[in-house]
């Protein structure tokens, strides 16, 4: 039945109250898992220390590079950062680096950015 014409015959009328109290709340939990391995290139890592990202991006992350519990996530949000070795193509060097390389044998590797987000 229509409360003043403020609502129709398939919404539901809450008082504003219950709103703002906080009475009327949800939460929605999901498991995710995430699994770390060791390649020919090193071991993967979780971290929060993910370069060429803003901080913002990585701001539910904890110090472990996990999402600290209770924070506000949406769509779209960075929950795990783990970074994968990879191998630099040679002529992706910088110069000081293939002349380390070449003189001292220095193998130089550089991190791929892994992200689990919230769907």
């Amino acid at each position: 039945m229509p409360w003043e014409g403020y609502n129709s015959e398939d919404a539901v009328l809450i008082s504003e109250h219950l709103v703002y109290e906080d009475i009327y709340t949800s939460f929605h939990i999901r498991k995710y898992e995430i699994q770390t391995h060791v390649i020919s290139h090193g071991p993967e890592k979780i971290t929060k220390e993910i370069p060429h990202l803003e901080a913002h991006l990585l701001r539910n992350l904890d110090k472990n590079g996990i999402v600290t519990p209770g924070s506000w996530v949406e769509t779209g949000d960075i929950l795990v950062g783990k970074l994968t070795p990879q191998m630099v193509q040679e002529s992706s060097y910088a110069p000081e680096d293939r002349l380390l390389r070449a003189i001292l044998g220095i193998q130089v590797s550089s991190s791929k950015e892994n992200f689990s987000h919230e769907h």
